[in-house]
């Protein structure tokens, strides 16, 4: 690693894939503490701190003066699944009539989600199947919950969008090793052996900064939210800065703006991104801006007009997503994400699960498409 302030992620994601792939069994004993600082080169500090993520995952067990021990995945957790049994990877009729797939969605908006939803359902009903739909609100606790409500429904299989901070589920990967057909969308979940569609968005926000860079910028920015909270977000900010460093332009900096509270609807966050935003634009001077989401380019669109700075003239400015259903048309600049090829996309995967193909892993990079809008 390039920081010794990240040291404890490379031992923590190397044990556990080791777990996860079955390298270590459930009951093997880890290590101790001081072979693995010696093993990995670094300090018995660092390594307490992996292990205790391990722990934390629900992927070991610490017992005090014996060591580290893996855990038995498929054995039922703290807070566990109901203990009706998981079913099969067949259709589950439902009082005669169809078998049932369950959605989980962290959240839709105008700008991203409904479309997809729209062809997930279409999708599914010409398969037979019944689309029923849950909302997590970006809450893990609660995404844990529906899945279990919805197998205790009789889903037959599961698409979920995971929540942000979801870099792991114990819950998911619980289904996979049972071979429960499950996809991913929107985002991946680092280390699952599971597969996923999403936007490809480490080319679309490349795209953008090579689209500013053509409109004549010289210093720019990006704006977002903790890129380490998801995948979708991590890959757009590396997409960012990417095209930064091909395109040879100076970034004086990335603007993360708190992380959102509440049940994630687009008037909820915006208040704090206002503020972020208004302070990073007085202290840099900036003539091209990336917003790696749209509820960033709303805000960013309040904060010029009370600086009286001029979008797509003094600064440009482009985003991911656009609201598609604006009555005067797009105002930004932008990648849309393609939804419809998501949703076709997951949809395919799932019902060839769901039909009992055996499928490697798939890791699906939508591309997303530009839209030119004012603000550039």
């Amino acid at each position: 690693m390039s920081s010794n302030k990240y040291l404890y992620r490379k031992v923590y994601q190397d044990l556990r894939e080791q777990i996860i792939s079955r390298t270590l069994l459930p009951g093997d004993k880890l290590p101790a503490e001081s072979e693995l600082s010696q093993t990995y080169q670094v300090s018995s500090i660092t390594v307490k701190r992996a292990l205790s993520m391990l722990q934390e995952d629900g992927l070991v067990k610490r017992v005090q003066g014996k060591g580290t021990f893996v855990r038995d995945l498929l054995q039922p957790a703290e807070r566990p699944l109901p203990q009706s049994q998981v079913p099969a990877a067949q259709p589950v009729q439902l009082a005669g009539k169809r078998g049932m797939v369950g959605l989980i969605l962290e959240h839709v908006t105008s700008a991203f989600g409904l479309d997809m939803l729209y062809e997930l359902t279409a999708r599914l009903d010409e398969a037979g199947y019944q689309l029923i739909v849950r909302f997590s609100f970006s809450d893990i606790e609660k995404e844990t919950a529906l899945i279990g409500e919805l197998l205790d429904m009789g889903a037959a299989g599961l698409l979920i969008m995971p929540c942000h901070d979801s870099y792991y589920s114990r819950t998911i990967l619980r289904l996979i090793l049972e071979d429960f057909p499950v996809v991913l969308i929107d985002k991946r979940m680092e280390g699952l052996p599971v597969s996923t569609v999403c936007t490809d968005g480490f080319e679309a926000t490349r795209g953008l900064v090579r689209h500013l860079k053509e409109c004549g910028c010289q210093t720019v920015a990006a704006l977002t939210v903790n890129p380490s909270s998801s995948s979708s977000l991590g890959d757009r900010m590396s997409g960012f800065r990417r095209g930064v460093e091909e395109s040879g332009l100076t970034c004086c900096g990335e603007c993360v703006v708190p992380w959102r509270t509440g049940r994630m609807l687009s008037t909820v966050s915006e208040e704090s991104y206002i503020e972020t935003i208004r302070q990073f634009l007085t202290e840099h001077r900036v003539d091209g801006i990336v917003c790696t989401e749209y509820a960033l380019a709303r805000a960013l669109y309040t904060v010029a007009g009370q600086l009286g700075i001029a979008l797509g003239r003094e600064l440009r400015a482009c985003c991911i997503d656009e609201d598609a259903l604006a009555t005067t048309g797009y105002f930004f600049t932008h990648m849309k994400q393609d939804e419809w090829a998501i949703g076709r996309k997951a949809a395919e995967l799932i019902l060839q699960l769901l039909g009992g193909k055996k499928l490697p892993q798939q890791n699906i990079r939508v591309p997303a498409v530009f839209h030119q809008g004012q603000t550039t």
